[in-house]
């Protein structure tokens, strides 16, 4: 098994701050997906929520985050390490490899808690601030989510 904790944790800081944003984005995203297809009360309509989905997977495959101000990217070992855990999602849970799943979130744990609560309030601010195409409660039900998985107080 390899140790992601070391993995994530001797990445920069400067690529630690663009990991809390890929995260905001695509966590957001995800509960907005959720949202949508168990027909949630509160879901974003149709068209918010593909436009989410159309940013959020943007950046997971181009491994570039498209802001107002200027795009941000990734370094080449980030984006190879980054890939590795996207194909450890897709095995894990859209082909229901259940040892997969496991390394998944036990990468996806280890990754926060590289980039930590306050890296992650961070992004959330900054994507609220420079993307338009995830709406603000959406982040706020990213932050709510990934402070649960991470086992965080607010």
């Amino acid at each position: 098994m390899k140790d992601w904790d070391e993995v994530f944790g001797s990445l920069s800081d400067g690529e630690k701050n663009k990991i809390a944003l890929l995260r905001m984005i695509e966590c957001s995203n995800g509960v907005i997906q959720h949202a949508y297809r168990d027909k949630q009360i509160y879901a974003l309509s149709t068209y918010s929520t593909r436009k989410a989905m159309k940013f959020s997977m943007g950046c997971m495959k181009t491994m570039s985050i498209p802001l107002k101000v200027n795009t941000i990217t990734f370094e080449e070992e980030t984006t190879k390490i980054l890939r590795e855990v996207r194909e450890l999602y897709v095995s894990g849970f859209k082909n229901g490899n259940d040892e997969d799943m496991q390394e998944f979130l036990r990468a996806s744990k280890a990754n926060l808690n590289a980039v930590g609560p306050k890296r992650i309030l961070e992004a959330k601010q900054i994507v609220s601030d420079e993307v338009d195409d995830i709406p603000a409660v959406a982040l706020d039900w990213g932050l709510q989510y990934i402070f649960g998985f991470a086992g965080w107080s607010q």
